[in-house]
């Protein structure tokens, strides 16, 4: 019985996608079966992967004979799928859309089928001017669709969609749900998305919940004691973030008109806010209060990051270059020469041991999440594995942090012990030390440690991955323009109506004597 659940399963994993691509999951695997010939809205609980189902959908329709368009996607996210899409040897290859690619080279584009992602505005131009061939398009997807309810561009693109094809194929993703807190905000969503289904994935549902328990993790919550001083240097940055935001929120009319009060203020201090992003995509356009206020907003973003994760000798340096840099304190919109700035670097120099200009190495404090590394790596040593769980490799442990300095520092407490590196870290704030450096006390064997960063790997950047992608384009495109004017040549006839006449063409006579000579050959 086992086995023929287990062929059943494979030949539905063979079924959908690339045989050595994604592993379906049973619950993705029953969706995917479900609603593939509808047009449906997704509606995903937060983080079950909604990038998986939504990468599985382009791996199906990568196809010659298929053309299928991708909506409401960033850089970022075309960056991240074409990438996955080239992994898995999709039979074509996938292409990308926008103000760059000229109106030629997109209409032979379009010709060549495979999941294309399309910028709004020239999908816009491009289905008004009847340059898609409408009847080729096998489905719209739209990414983060919640996006709909607030923008008007994609809404009307399906709406011109559904009149050229009303047969045609929707889908829409979203992994937000908190958007949608009524029936009226679906209904509107639904309706402006065009669809008929919707297809809700909470993380309650029984199939759901039985997958997931199979693949069920421990997890340990560590608590890390900050000491007084740098707590106060916390709460003095959040308020000096917050400040800025409402600062910001009064000097854009945006701000006043939109729902940005809405938006709780907890979360500002580390994430940016929507309308941060709307005026930084039109950072000609602002004041030059509002330019101040944003870049105030992304320094003091970083420091706060710094004061979390780096060591204080860090912070001290960072905040020494801002006050030195002459380009800052122009700009800066004065919390640099603040009262509460210079509270914040005297509890700095507490912290770092440094009391009216001359320091005490003894009294330097070290980074909390130093020592709990240390004890967590000690109580895994002492733990008792068995060999026969790990059959080709032994036990391993992942770090992961936030930024490379932070992973560069990691490494190095790792692999020096912290008294050296508290040693360390103390010469970097320039004082003399009363005391020789410490010999090395790693805390893992050091020739076990290794560092994986994303500037050592040999991958592609974003930036890259499209400039490759629209360069293959361009060159497929200008390839099949020579295929279909060679083509005309040898039928003596144009398909594209939208030429503009030669002046030598203009007139009734002129007329008659190409349909003639047409007529002779």
């Amino acid at each position: 019985m086992e086995e023929e659940e287990a062929e059943e399963n494979s030949h539905l994993n063979d079924s959908f996608g690339n045989k050595e691509g994604l592993e379906l999951l049973d619950y993705e695997r029953s969706t995917l079966a479900k609603t593939l010939p509808a047009s449906v809205l997704f509606v995903v609980a937060s983080g079950l992967g909604l990038e998986r189902l939504f990468l599985e959908h382009l791996i199906l329709f990568s196809d010659r004979r298929l053309l299928a368009l991708v909506l409401n996607t960033n850089e970022h996210d075309e960056s991240y799928f074409v990438s996955k899409l080239k992994e898995h040897g999709v039979d074509c290859e996938p292409k990308v859309i926008n103000s760059d690619v000229s109106m030629k080279d997109r209409q032979s584009i379009y010709l060549e089928g495979g999941v294309q992602f399309c910028s709004s505005r020239v999908l816009l131009v491009d289905l008004l001017q009847n340059r898609i061939p409408t009847d080729r398009i096998a489905a719209v997807f739209v990414y983060r669709a919640h996006q709909t309810l607030n923008t008007f561009q994609d809404s009307f693109i399906l709406r011109l969609y559904r009149e050229k094809k009303p047969d045609g194929m929707v889908k829409a993703f979203t992994d937000v749900p908190n958007t949608l807190s009524s029936l009226g905000q679906l209904q509107r969503l639904v309706d402006r998305l065009y669809v008929r289904h919707v297809e809700l994935l909470p993380r309650f549902s029984n199939i759901i919940e039985t997958e997931l328990s199979r693949y069920q993790l421990k997890t340990a919550i560590f608590s890390v004691d900050v000491p007084t001083a740098l707590r106060r240097v916390h709460r003095t940055l959040i308020e000096f973030i917050k400040v800025c935001v409402r600062d910001l929120r009064t000097s854009s009319t945006s701000g006043k008109q939109a729902d940005e009060q809405n938006e709780e203020m907890i979360h500002v201090p580390w994430a940016t806010t929507m309308l941060e992003k709307r005026l930084r995509d039109r950072r000609g356009q602002i004041s030059e209060k509002q330019q101040r206020l944003l870049n105030d907003l992304a320094s003091l973003r970083e420091i706060l990051q710094l004061s979390e994760n780096m060591d204080v000798a860090t912070v001290l340096s960072r905040l020494q270059i801002l006050k030195n840099d002459r380009t800052v304190l122009e700009e800066h919109s004065g919390w640099l020469l603040s009262p509460s700035f210079s509270r914040i670097m005297e509890d700095l120099l507490t912290i770092a041991g440094v009391t009216n200009g001359k320091g005490d190495q003894k009294k330097f404090s070290i980074p909390a999440k130093w020592t709990v590394l240390a004890e967590i790596l000690r109580e895994i040593k002492n733990l008792h594995v068995e060999k026969k769980d790990y059959k080709d490799a032994a036990a391993s442990i992942l770090v992961i942090s936030s930024s490379e300095d932070l992973s560069r520092q990691v490494t190095d407490v790792v692999r020096y012990g912290i008294e050296k590196m508290k040693w360390l870290t103390w010469r970097q704030l320039g004082y003399k030390s009363t005391q020789d450096m410490p010999d090395d006390d790693p805390l893992w064997e050091p020739d076990m440690i290794s560092q994986l960063l994303r500037s050592s790997l040999d991958v592609e950047s974003k930036s890259e991955v499209i400039a490759n992608v629209q360069k293959n384009q361009k060159t497929t495109a200008r390839a099949a323009q020579k295929r279909r004017r060679h083509a005309e040549q040898l039928s003596g006839f144009s398909s594209d109506s939208r030429i503009q006449t030669n002046l030598i063409q203009f007139g009734i006579l002129q007329y008659k004597r190409r349909k003639s000579g047409n007529e002779q050959r």
